[in-house]
C-alpha cells in the first residue's frame, strides 16, 4: 500500500530542452556528474532504466562517509516520467535504513516529470512514503525541510550541469 499523504513536492525550472533534461537523468555517464546535494558526487554501480530496472549509486563527500541508494524504476515514459521506489542500501543492494535517521521510511516513491515550456522545462518532483510507519510518517513530516534544501542542491547542480556540460 502506498501512502496517499504525506507528500514532499519540488518543483524548478531550467532554461534547456525537455530532450536535454530527460537525457541528464537517464544517461548513466550525465547522471553520476550532477547528481546529489551540493558538495556530493555520484557514481552508478548499475545503472538498468527499465521498468524493474535499477540504478544502484553512492554518494559521496569530502566530509562524510558514502551513502548508497538504490532506485528500482516503476516506470520510464521518455521524454516525460519517470517513477522509482528509492531507497537507502548498502554497496550490496540490500535496502537499509537512513544512515543519519534509524526511523525514515524504508522506501518512497519518487515521480518526476519533465513538462516542456517553450525553451525551458519544469521538473515536478514528488515523494511520498511507502507503506511507512506511523513513526516513519512523523519523521518524513519533521524532514521537509532537509528534503528541500537536498533537492534544491540537486537542482542547482543540475542546472550548472546542463550549463556547462
Amino acid at each position: 500500500m502506498i501512502d496517499s499523504k504525506p507528500e514532499f513536492l519540488i518543483t524548478r525550472s531550467f532554461d534547456t530542452q525537455r530532450e536535454r533534461v530527460w537525457k541528464a537523468w537517464t544517461d548513466p555517464n550525465q547522471f553520476g556528474k550532477w547528481f546529489g546535494p551540493r558538495g556530493f558526487t555520484a557514481q552508478s554501480k548499475t545503472f538498468d532504466l527499465r521498468p524493474g530496472g535499477i540504478n544502484h549509486s553512492c554518494l559521496k563527500s569530502a566530509a562524510g562517509p558514502e551513502m548508497w541508494a538504490k532506485f528500482v524504476y516503476r516506470e520510464v515514459t521518455p521524454p516525460s516520467k519517470l517513477v522509482w521506489e528509492h531507497s537507502f542500501s548498502d554497496k550490496d543492494g540490500n535496502i537499509t535504513r537512513h544512515p543519519m535517521s534509524p526511523t525514515w521510511p524504508l522506501k518512497m516513491l519518487t515521480t518526476v516529470t519533465f513538462e516542456e515550456e517553450g525553451n525551458k522545462t519544469i521538473i515536478i518532483l514528488t515523494w511520498n512514503p511507502i507503506d511507512a510507519t506511523a513513526i516513519e510518517t512523523t519523521t518524513f513530516m519533521a524532514g521537509m525541510a532537509g528534503m528541500n534544501m537536498g533537492w534544491t542542491g540537486t537542482f542547482d547542480q543540475l542546472d550548472e550541469f546542463l550549463k556547462t556540460g
